[in-house]
């Protein structure tokens, strides 16, 4: 068939934005309900995002904008007002800049049943499009001026609207309209450079009908082959156009993959285009109208809804010398997976209490939790963690350690250039306080996923260890929040690192 240039335009975009694998958030988690009737939600934002960060809540039959805070470098936070026994439903948006083009990443909204037409603020807003950057200037309803994102258990919606706030399909026997809402799977888009649409238009004798369809890219011609794999629901209701494809149509496609996708994520853009037939050969010719921003769909339900709060259970408690000081370990597990509101070491005879941090902050599973303590000046201490600022779980520890002087120093770690970027430079891991025993390094990424090994066996009491940024399988660690994890013996050190491009 002839050349669709609406279509390769929407794989290629997709299919760039697929390659990326970008996360703009990671371990998403929330407290109990604190003493303010709030939930606490946090997350950790990335290095590579340079637009702000969204939070909506559903209250009222819509979707709020909630305020968000930096609680420290690229951690925010957002209290989310709760009435007892209410599901709290949030979700996330920001935006970043992918190869000169500004890609909207966000959570489209769950929707409890399978509805159709869904209400239009029951969806996620994804971004206006400006008005008059269409190519068929004759035609003010193919000029996107919005676009919305939902999906259910069964089903994934879209909603348009258009400077004419009518979607025309058909404008005479030859001539016709298109309106299309396009999704990448990851898992097949830059592989087969196949993407999947859902195409609302008239019937068009021997090349559309209304439908979902798979469109896949040839490479050495440039056209685009196309099959229909089911049938889309469609209305226009208040000047917006709905639309909604069964998932199960999608994944009976074995390209598709599985549901759900790949990483949660799917490419999104809405496009339209004008279709012209040749009577006498009856090949249609495709003219571009106009294409939304690129969308990253992060399929990731948020959800609260406790009827009971369950408090945090500590287990595994280790303290351990360090020369210097002491080391403080154990494990966190809380059954509404809840992060601690409060978590500190209180000290008798001291004045200053002891943060109390997560190695990896995945409240999702059993967390191991640490603290420095002093060496000297206390005997009792007590661990306190709350949930909720309301309840508190203590667990007691005593001062077992010994004064010493032949106990060994303790190590110390500096690391620089943080942030640093691969391309630059490496990472310096300057370690002092070292015995003559093999010193092994690991760095870990936001999933707890450990992705470089390195070790030193150092010959004086100082040593540096470089990083080049190379992961074991010799690919280059991507940009965001990193844990480097040392360890010489007994003792064992934990460093965030910043990689950046």
């Amino acid at each position: 068939m002839a050349r669709m240039t609406l279509i390769l335009i929407i794989l290629f975009s997709l299919c760039l934005l697929m390659a990326q694998e970008i996360t703009p958030w990671q371990f998403v988690r929330h407290s109990a309900v604190d003493n303010a009737a709030s939930v606490h939600v946090r997350f950790n934002g990335s290095p590579t995002i340079l637009n702000e960060y969204e939070m909506f809540n559903w209250q009222n039959s819509a979707w709020n904008e909630s305020v968000l805070t930096d609680l420290e470098p690229f951690v925010y936070e957002a209290l989310l007002p709760h009435t007892a026994g209410q599901s709290l439903q949030y979700r996330l948006r920001t935006s970043y800049d992918l190869a000169g083009q500004t890609v909207v990443a966000l959570n489209p909204a769950f929707l409890s049943s399978d509805a159709f037409p869904p209400a239009l603020a029951a969806l996620a807003y994804i971004a206006d499009d400006p008005v008059g950057d269409y190519v068929t200037a004759q035609y003010p309803n193919l000029d996107i001026t919005g676009t919305w994102s939902g999906y259910s258990a069964n089903k994934i919606y879209a909603a348009i609207s258009n400077a004419a706030n009518n979607f025309t399909t058909t404008n005479s026997f030859t001539s016709y309209n298109m309106y299309f809402a396009g999704l990448a799977n990851s898992a097949t888009a830059i592989a087969d450079s196949t993407i999947y649409g859902m195409l609302y238009t008239s019937t068009i004798p021997l090349v559309f009908s209304p439908g979902l369809y798979k469109f896949g890219l040839n490479f050495a011609d440039t056209t685009v082959a196309f099959t229909r794999l089911g049938d889309i629901q469609s209305q226009v209701v208040g000047g917006k156009l709905m639309l909604a494809c069964n998932i199960s149509d999608l994944t009976a496609d074995p390209s598709f993959g599985t549901w759900p996708p790949l990483f949660n994520t799917l490419g999104f853009i809405a496009g339209t285009a004008r279709i012209d037939i040749d009577l006498a050969t009856m090949t249609p010719a495709f003219g571009l109208g106009d294409y939304s921003a690129l969308t990253q769909l992060i399929f990731e339900q948020y959800n609260y809804q406790v009827t009971q709060n369950t408090l945090p259970v500590i287990s595994d408690v280790s303290v351990s010398n360090n020369g210097n000081f002491q080391g403080l370990t154990f494990t966190y597990n809380d059954a509404n997976q809840d992060f601690p509101l409060f978590a500190k070491v209180i000290l008798d005879n001291m004045s200053n209490q002891p943060e109390i941090t997560p190695t990896v902050p995945d409240f999702t599973q059993p967390v191991t939790m640490n603290a420095i303590l002093p060496l000297e000046g206390w005997n009792n201490a007590e661990i306190r963690l709350s949930d909720n600022n309301i309840d508190f779980v203590t667990y007691q520890l005593t001062n077992t350690a010994v004064e010493d002087e032949t106990l060994p120093s303790a190590m110390v770690c500096n690391v620089y250039p943080n942030p640093f970027s691969p391309a630059n430079a490496s990472l310096n891991i300057a370690l002092s306080g070292l015995k003559n025993t093999l010193v092994k390094a690991a760095v870990y990424n936001l999933k707890g996923q450990c992705v470089k090994h390195l070790s030193a066996l150092p010959e004086k009491t100082t040593t540096t260890i470089s990083w080049d940024g190379k992961t074991d399988d010799n690919k280059t660690a991507g940009n965001g929040v990193y844990f480097l994890q040392l360890e010489q013996g007994s003792q064992t050190l934990s460093k965030k690192i910043i990689v950046i491009r």
